[in-house]
């Protein structure tokens, strides 16, 4: 919710989400197929720089 990940590298002072693990899994059905839902990301707080990630 506040644009924080749970990775080593992101240092950004944003609360982490509880309800979010940063991960998804989905089952098929019997022919293979399956529906994957997700978010858009939000914007993030600054403007992209040279070795940010």
């Amino acid at each position: 919710a506040s644009g924080r990940y749970r990775h080593p590298n992101d240092k950004f002072i944003g609360a982490m989400d509880p309800n979010f693990g940063g991960c998804g899994r989905t089952l098929t059905d019997e022919n293979g197929f399956y529906i994957f839902r997700t978010i858009k990301p939000g914007p993030y707080p600054w403007r992209n720089r040279i070795n940010e990630w």
